[in-house]
């Protein structure tokens, strides 16, 4: 089985090459590729391979980009450090993924799943992928509609600092610090706003990672969030329980 790796973190591709070779001793690490440019020079220049793990995240963009260049058949197993909507569209498409930090045990099930489904795998993975791509990059969600008097108007989610409940009502909280009463729960509304701009730092609040200032640790080890413009009346406090999580995807 010859492997190929496309990886820019180096203690991710070390612990993955290991664990790799432990579980498939005959089992090639091909080449270990950091970014995009480097995958697609190297996949034009080489033979077919029987397996790509590809992390999303490079150093240079998104991993998707390589199949505008190279017409890739291999299977592939994604990696991801978070990525809940692209793993919901690998398991529909067949094409399996590792959540880091990744799990030997899920691992060893991957590679399970790549052995076994081999003789029945589609051939045309670059459609697929690309299709893929093109869910992950549009945004899920693009108005709300909120009452203002007797009529309504609409807010661009763009313009959204931050969302919080209050006494059972959902307020948005736009840039230009103002405050609309909003129909939707958190709840509704983490589920169809884009991960990759938002985050819900608790059960009660939402923040749009273009509103961030600064990022400060506060008691009970939680971290508490000051914001680009002003907003008095609300402290952006991330529970303790999201902190890990949260420093991930802002590092992403």
């Amino acid at each position: 089985m010859n492997i190929v790796i496309i990886e820019d973190e180096i203690n991710a591709y070390e612990y993955l090459q290991k664990s790799i070779l432990k579980i498939e001793p005959s089992a090639q690490i091909t080449a270990h590729l950091e970014s995009v440019e480097e995958a697609v020079n190297w996949l034009h220049q080489n033979n077919p391979i029987d397996l790509i793990f590809l992390d999303i995240q490079l150093s240079d963009g998104l991993s998707f980009e390589i199949f505008n260049h190279v017409d890739v058949t291999a299977p592939i197993i994604f990696t991801t450090a978070y990525d809940q909507y692209a793993i919901d569209a690998f398991k529909v498409n067949s094409i399996d993924y590792l959540l880091k930090p990744i799990h030997i045990d899920d691992l060893v099930r991957a590679l399970e799943k790549y052995k076994t489904r081999l003789p029945l795998m589609n051939t045309d993975l670059t459609n697929q992928i690309m299709e893929l791509f093109n869910k992950e990059n549009q945004q899920k969600k693009h108005r709300c509609l909120v009452k203002k008097g007797n009529h309504f108007e609409y807010i661009s989610i763009s313009d959204i600092a931050f969302i919080n409940s209050e006494d059972g009502m959902t307020f948005l909280h736009t840039f230009d610090t103002k405050r609309h009463l909003y129909s939707k729960t958190i709840e509704n509304l983490e589920s169809i706003l884009d991960p990759k701009k938002f985050f819900q730092i608790s059960r009660a609040q939402i923040v749009n990672i273009k509103a961030i200032n600064t990022i400060h640790p506060h008691f009970n080890q939680r971290l508490k969030i000051a914001l680009k413009s002003s907003h008095p009346s609300v402290e952006l406090i991330v529970s303790r329980s999201k902190v890990n999580e949260f420093k991930t995807w802002i590092d992403l």
